[in-house]
């Protein structure tokens, strides 16, 4: 499932939309960071429907998270995905992209480590672009979740709360997170009910009590747009100085090699970007440790000239909930965004983000299941 705008990333090779056949041109050959801007810009002109009612905690068969792979709701996220791809398809009668079976489980991208997707070829025998890429070659096991680290990233987005309120009281705000705790606990416990695991049920707990303590936020900074940047912001921050309190350029690590012209068209400061991209590689790092997230990837696309900067979190650990809140059209972002927008915010750097829930192993409806938050933080100028 997607939700937002446009972004240009490797691991976005299993959106798809009309307008990436444009790659499919005989005489060209295209570079695997063309190939992902392109992927990013098409994306603009035809994005995915989402259906703008949830079914989810508002219905007597309410379902909790699992609403975002099992109910119909959910299956609309998926079927969407897939509608699009068989639109693809018939753009061009030699686009078999979508299926399954192009994936070469023996190959894999250098830098990224993972898996290449062919794209397959047209009626002449020509190739149709270059390989995409999508889910680990080798995934690392996601750590057992850190309920203290769970905990601690929760009650931060209280305090940034507090701060964004302009002085409510603390009172207000814990009772409306136990209110929303309250209405929508049952359909959460529905769904953990056959957890496999201890650390599958703290997982759980943790989209639980992200999900409520988000939504009373929202409702506590009565739905403000300038508010909830504020406590975006407020978040982040406080998240930085709890785990990256000195990171800077010299901690910014990218799977991508960097081009000399990777940075020729901007009027932000270069270094600033690399300090801010250093404390969240260093913020990712903790939270990776702690099991919030399996895998993390920040690239700054080198054909975009300076002006994006794409991040992906693989195994992402809340990730249902924060699906869940924007397909119930709530304003509120979660902690992977607010890090990001605080990070270039500190060093004045602008910036536009769209945000994208991907299934990296596969385009098949009755399989998709969104374990991949990836972030494009486009449009980078000088505040």
């Amino acid at each position: 499932m997607i939700t937002m705008r446009t972004l240009p990333l490797a691991s976005i090779a299993l959106l798809f939309v009309p307008g990436i056949l444009s790659l499919a041109t005989p005489n060209r050959k295209f570079t695997r960071r063309e190939y992902i801007s392109s992927i990013g810009n098409t994306l603009v002109a035809a994005p995915l429907v989402v259906p703008s009612v949830s079914h989810a905690i508002v219905t007597d068969d309410q379902q909790g998270i699992a609403a975002v792979t099992d109910s119909s709701i959910g299956r609309a996220f998926r079927k969407s995905v897939v509608q699009s791809a068989r639109v693809a398809d018939k753009l061009d009668e030699g686009w078999e992209r979508f299926s399954d079976s192009l994936r070469d489980k023996s190959k894999c991208d250098k830098n990224t480590g993972r898996r290449l997707y062919d794209n397959g070829t047209r009626k002449d025998g020509t190739p149709i672009g270059n390989p995409g890429l999508g889910e680990l070659c080798d995934p690392e096991p996601r750590l057992p979740l850190d309920a203290e680290m769970k905990d601690t990233v929760l009650a931060l987005a209280v305090k940034s709360a507090l701060v964004a309120s302009g002085g409510k009281k603390e009172d207000g705000l814990l009772k409306e997170i136990e209110e929303t705790k309250k209405l929508v606990r049952p359909s959460f416990e529905r769904s953990m009910q056959n957890s496999a695991s201890d650390d599958e049920k703290n997982r759980g707990l943790f989209k639980f009590e992200l999900y409520s303590t988000m939504r009373a936020i929202t409702n506590f900074l009565k739905g403000e747009k300038s508010s909830i940047r504020a406590f975006q912001l407020a978040w982040g921050n406080v998240m930085v100085s709890t785990y990256a309190p000195s990171a800077d350029r010299k901690d910014f690590v990218s799977p991508f090699p960097e081009k000399d012209e990777e940075l020729n068209d901007f009027d932000y400061d270069k270094k600033s970007l690399f300090d801010a991209l250093g404390q969240l590689t260093v913020t990712l790092d903790r939270l990776k440790q702690g099991g919030i997230l399996g895998f993390y990837e920040i690239s700054i696309p080198y054909d975009d000239y300076g002006s994006v900067v794409t991040v992906a979190l693989d195994d992402y650990s809340p990730i249902g909930a924060e699906i869940l809140l924007s397909e119930q059209k709530f304003l509120i972002e979660g902690p992977m965004q607010a890090l990001a927008r605080a990070v270039l915010d500190k060093v004045r750097i602008n910036c536009s983000m769209d945000t994208f829930y991907i299934d990296p192993s596969t385009t098949r409806q009755d399989d998709y299941n969104p374990s991949q938050l990836l972030l494009s933080l486009n449009s980078l100028s000088k505040i």
